[in-house]
């Protein structure tokens, strides 16, 4: 699969999956989001008052919409960042 396929692929894959990925991580909430951190290595603390529940705030926030918004044609960005990911 070459750079561009996959990117395609990334573009069909998030079309039309806002609402799924906002009952997941609303169901989710801030407990992965700590939980997520934690296997970065970063140290959470008071993880579930403090950046885990602004993010949950943020999902409130936004909604399945914005989300959608945010990722409808980025395939070439999608694309961009993986591949700058391998040569950093």
């Amino acid at each position: 699969m070459t750079l561009q396929q996959a990117a395609e692929k990334w573009n069909r894959n998030t079309q039309g999956k806002a609402q799924k990925w906002y009952q997941n991580t609303t169901a989710a909430g801030s407990t992965a989001y700590c939980a997520g951190l934690a296997k970065l290595g970063i140290p959470t603390g008071n993880c579930q008052n403090g950046p885990g529940a602004r993010f949950a705030q943020g999902v409130q926030a936004a909604g399945a919409q914005a989300f959608q918004a945010g990722v409808n044609g980025k395939e070439g960005k999608w694309a961009a960042d993986f591949a700058n990911a391998f040569n950093s």
